[in-house]
């Protein structure tokens, strides 16, 4: 009788078990509806990126007598639009132009990507607050000293270099015959 018992609650223990297994693993019941994918914009896909930019930058600038000093976390990349690219075949060679680079910079969106550190005013009276149209231009300045900066340090010729060395590969990869990636400007064009 006691062997009838030990098996009995043995089965139940396994039961309980399978049941609780069953109960934490099953997938949970969503309303999920599935539509059908449109493209609407291609373009984005057609451009080859050679460098990302992410970088702290010092923000100073003055309107009038009001001065102000901050840091702007900026975000960009270097890329080429492969739509644009003039290419020729002859025979087993296939002759590439590089195009313009494409500079994209943009004021990062990231959690204090943006900090005023001090504001001040020469007049001892004088408001020292700046208006967010005011601080957006002193930012707009300041984005466009950055991609002359970028120019001057030569992010935009090593860009150009990566991505002549890119697609030299990629063609090659996906034709099989001999590639030539001429770069008319290697320094890029402001």
């Amino acid at each position: 009788m006691k062997a009838i018992y030990s098996i009995l609650g043995i089965v139940i223990i396994a039961a309980i078990g399978f049941g609780i297994y069953k109960y934490t693993t099953a997938p949970e019941a969503t309303n999920v509806t599935m539509q059908e994918a449109k493209i609407t914009d291609i373009s984005p896909m057609l451009r080859l990126c050679s460098v990302e930019i992410y970088d702290d930058v010092p923000v100073k600038g003055s309107i009038g007598n009001r001065h102000m000093f901050a840091r702007m976390a900026l975000k960009g990349s270097i890329s080429f639009d492969l739509d644009s690219i003039a290419m020729a075949e002859n025979n087993d060679t296939i002759s590439v132009a590089l195009p313009k680079e494409i500079v994209d910079i943009y004021e990062s969106t990231d959690a204090n990507s943006y900090q005023v550190i001090d504001v001040w005013c020469d007049s001892f009276f004088g408001n020292s607050n700046f208006t967010t149209a005011e601080e957006n231009s002193i930012k707009s300045k300041v984005r466009d000293n950055y991609r002359k900066e970028i120019y001057r340090k030569g992010y935009v010729e090593r860009a150009r270099k990566e991505a002549a060395d890119n697609l030299t590969s990629l063609l090659k990869g996906l034709t099989g015959k001999t590639v030539i990636v001429s770069d008319p400007t290697p320094q890029g064009t402001m």
